[in-house]
């Protein structure tokens, strides 16, 4: 699920995206409105936690065969743990996909991994689309997206982001190399919200299809955030 890890890249052109009536940016200024605004939530902030829960849902069932709630706290530096909530469903489904996908997670996180799945151009080569969109009721710029590298932390696919601050709105595509825990077709979507100023996710969703499993969903549902501020880090980005 670390495939929702990743965005961006470098290419530059002629003015493709308005900025305002006065002014339009190139694919080079876009980008790079794009790392700094990861930059910026990155030296901005020290850690966090949020309650996550975790639903897998089986070949079109409306009820989940399994479900396990987490709470997460990040700490910049250190990385992810995980305290479990509660679990209910499929002890087999939890421990080859839920249990997995943590462990998973854990080790993107911690500081010498987290550069290589950052929403930077240093990871994806991408392309801003002409003009503007509206996407979860903000104003969007479109930027297709490819990954520099074949690892399952990164995708190939499209981002949506702020066209105000550049912030990271909507993801979606597939993972870049095959994700193991699916031995099939995957593909997925992301949702952030604005919270105390910075972009978080906010809901996630993994389509999966195989010869084992069938038809898989799996969901996560992201609520509860608490943020911690560097004190020392500059106010604007």
């Amino acid at each position: 699920m670390a495939l929702i890890a990743g965005l961006l890249s470098f290419f530059c052109a002629a003015p493709v995206l308005s900025q305002s009536d006065s002014h339009l940016l190139t694919e080079a200024e876009a980008i790079q409105r794009i790392d700094n605004a990861v930059n910026f939530r990155t030296t901005h902030i020290s850690g966090y936690s949020v309650k996550e829960l975790y639903s897998i849902y089986r070949n079109g069932d409306a009820k989940p065969a399994a479900q396990v709630t987490v709470k997460t706290v990040y700490t910049r530096g250190t990385g992810k743990d995980y305290t479990p909530i509660s679990a209910t469903g499929s002890s087999m489904l939890r421990n080859i996909v839920i249990d997995k996908i943590l462990a998973n997670e854990k080790e993107m996180a911690r500081a010498e991994n987290r550069e290589k799945v950052a929403i930077t151009s240093a990871n994806y080569e991408m392309h801003p689309e002409p003009g503007k969109t509206t996407m979860n009721g903000r104003e969007c710029v479109i930027v297709t997206l490819k990954a520099r590298h074949k690892m399952s932390y990164l995708l190939n696919g499209k981002g949506w982001f702020d066209a105000a601050d550049f912030t990271l709105v909507h993801l979606e595509g597939a993972p870049a190399q095959s994700v193991s825990i699916f031995a099939g077709d995957t593909k997925g979507r992301r949702d952030y919200d604005h919270i105390e100023g910075f972009s978080m996710a906010s809901y996630a969703e993994l389509h999966s299809h195989s010869f084992l499993f069938g038809d898989t969903i799996l969901k996560i549902d992201y609520s509860e955030y608490k943020i911690d501020l560097d004190p020392n880090a500059s106010k604007t980005p």
